[in-house]
């Protein structure tokens, strides 16, 4: 568990320093005096200063920071974020997003292309030349082993593959529980893949419906792939249902929070992340690289709604004020201040609720 924890560590930090990188390298290239690039967040371990910019490493591996010079009106100079024109600002708010966006699309272009695992709550892209076909043949894979049960005694875990039972092999969980269920009590023999090697057990099922005569959830698995030229087009139809999925769970989680007080089922924090990303690990590199991708195009998505502390919420602001909303600095700073206090609680009651559920 401690491997995975810092496996998932790794991966929100890598990604939340590359969307901070973003903003760092059009800062720069616009003339803004970027004062500190942190990997981390405070208290300071080191830290060396290369030109006007502050290089430091930090305590807390929560992602990174930067520090622009006037990025809350504090100064108005010539390498102040204030002092520059709406669209430079817009660049350098809307960075973050677009290499978080990047990110996630090189890596559904190279799923697209080579085969990626149909487990998003949609259908595969499909229009014009852009047509998915079956990278291999769909397969029965185990998602849950229950405790005590038959599959558990046969040595059957998450991420295996399961072929046959007496030779009969499965299209989904409907025909397993049915012949199961017929052989309940009965001694059968059951072949399944775990790790690459096939492996062969006898084993008695139960007995009792109720916990499950062979006591596993196991759902059948395709890969779709594209054509190397409709690859990038099939890419960018899966981020479009991605960002629209993530922005209705996203607006889903908060309606639910304020009218229900409750955290929405479908909604999950870092430490739920970090469950899931335990388990996905055990299905292979390309389900670990759907799980990168969509993570990182949910940090784009998130960051660019107009919320307040959030980048689109800022650049909301400065469009307001462009158009002649009455809005002072200080009010503007209070505003973003109590926006950032409401999205860590939300944080801290998702990450409780994830708790909840890892125990329960």
């Amino acid at each position: 568990m401690l491997l995975i924890i810092i496996l998932v560590l790794l991966v929100f930090s890598a990604l939340v320093i590359a969307h901070e990188f973003g903003h760092f390298i059009v800062a720069k290239r616009n003339g803004i005096r970027v004062h500190e690039f942190g990997v981390g967040f405070p208290p300071k371990l080191w830290g060396k200063k290369k030109g006007e910019t502050e290089y430091t490493i930090n305590l807390l591996p929560l992602g990174g920071f930067v520090r622009l010079e006037g990025e809350d009106n504090e100064s108005k100079g010539p390498k102040s974020f204030a002092s520059k024109t709406l669209w430079v600002k817009t660049k350098v708010l809307m960075a973050g997003v677009a290499v978080n966006a990047l990110i996630a699309y090189l890596i559904f272009v190279w799923l697209a292309a080579t085969g990626i695992p149909q487990i998003f709550p949609f259908k595969m892209p499909s229009f014009g030349f852009v047509q998915p076909v079956a990278a291999e043949p769909s397969k029965l894979l185990v998602f849950q082993v229950g405790e005590e049960s038959a599959a558990e005694a046969a040595g059957l875990s998450t991420g295996d593959t399961l072929v046959s039972i007496n030779g009969q092999a499965f299209q989904n969980e409907t025909e397993l529980k049915s012949y199961t269920s017929e052989r309940k009590g009965q001694t059968v023999e059951i072949v399944y893949v775990q790790n690459k090697a096939q492996k062969v057990r006898s084993v008695t099922l139960g007995s009792d419906t109720e916990k499950g005569i062979l006591g596993v959830v196991a759902l059948p698995q395709t890969k779709e792939k594209y054509a190397w030229y409709a690859a990038p087009f099939a890419a960018l139809g899966l981020m479009w249902q991605t960002s629209i999925a993530t922005v209705m769970a996203f607006l889903g989680a908060i309606w639910a929070l304020v009218s229900q007080f409750r955290v929405a089922d479908e909604v999950t924090g870092p430490v739920g992340v970090t469950a899931v990303f335990g388990q996905v690990i055990k299905f292979g590199l390309d389900y670990v690289l759907v799980l990168v991708a969509s993570i990182s195009l949910s940090l784009a998505v998130v960051n660019a709604l107009p919320l307040p502390a959030l980048d689109g919420g800022r650049l909301f602001i400065l469009y307001l004020k462009r158009f002649g909303v009455p809005i002072s600095d200080k009010y503007e700073g209070w505003v973003h201040l109590a926006g950032f206090a409401l999205l860590i609680l939300f944080g801290i009651i998702i990450a409780i609720s994830d708790v909840g559920r890892f125990f329960r």
